[in-house]
């Protein structure tokens, strides 16, 4: 039996509130991953942008971005071929009258893939944020509202991470993931994986996982460390 991780970015492996400062993993955490990463195939399924994901994790043995649109394993980059970038750019201008972070994400060829609105430092959705999401959904774009995190996510395609989770799972080879979020769009991801845990933070609290292990951000080293003392004890 072949078992991987597979894990969520922002919030997850990196602090919500430091996400758009300081993308990088805290040190504890980063040197058990790499440890981890050693012994079991380490992915990241992302709605960020795959050059960040891979600074932020480089010794991935894979990434899933922009919610799936694109995926790189082995050499392998695949991006999904329905891209609705011309949709996406007129979203993208409208949302550039927002006070709030607007924040475009591209494949590695430059398509438009991806636009987040994001409000963290403003403390409340900018004005004029519910004309730009209608102009969206009648564009048909994909929208990804979220409970209690500050920001919305809209993507050319209609695609998600569970599709991301299952693609990468083929291209890995692996037969069973474990799989680590922190929010609605880590919903379709969880339903694919074999364990499901939620990593726990002040903007997640009361977000329902079924059959979810809790593990607060700030236990994940010991956690991933304990996965490691399992994975040599199995031997």
């Amino acid at each position: 039996m072949s078992i991987a991780l597979f894990a969520d970015l922002d919030g997850t492996l990196v602090p919500p509130e430091l996400m758009r400062r300081d993308p990088s993993l805290p040190l504890e955490l980063e040197y058990a991953l790499r440890e981890l990463a050693h012994r079991i195939p380490l992915a990241v399924v992302t709605t960020k942008e795959c050059g960040l994901a891979a600074r932020a994790v480089p010794f991935a043995a894979a990434y899933a971005c922009v919610n799936g649109i694109e995926v790189r394993a082995g050499g392998y980059v695949a991006v999904f071929e329905r891209l609705r970038s011309a949709e996406l750019d007129r979203v993208l201008r409208s949302a550039g009258s927002l006070d709030a972070l607007v924040e475009a994400k591209r494949t590695w060829d430059g398509r438009l893939a991806g636009v987040t609105i994001d409000w963290r430092e403003r403390g409340a959705p900018p004005r004029g944020l519910d004309r730009v999401l209608d102009e969206a959904a009648s564009l048909g774009l994909k929208l990804v509202r979220y409970s209690r995190h500050p920001f919305v996510d809209i993507y050319g395609a209609d695609v998600d991470k569970g599709r991301a989770v299952r693609l990468l799972k083929a291209l890995l080879g692996v037969d069973h993931v474990v799989y680590m979020g922190d929010s609605e769009n880590d919903l379709p991801a969880w339903a694919e994986a074999d364990v499901r845990i939620v990593v726990r933070h002040a903007l997640n609290r009361d977000l329902p996982v079924e059959g979810a292990i809790p593990i607060a951000y700030e236990e994940l080293p010991r956690y991933v460390r304990q996965v490691l003392a399992n994975l040599e004890s199995a031997k």
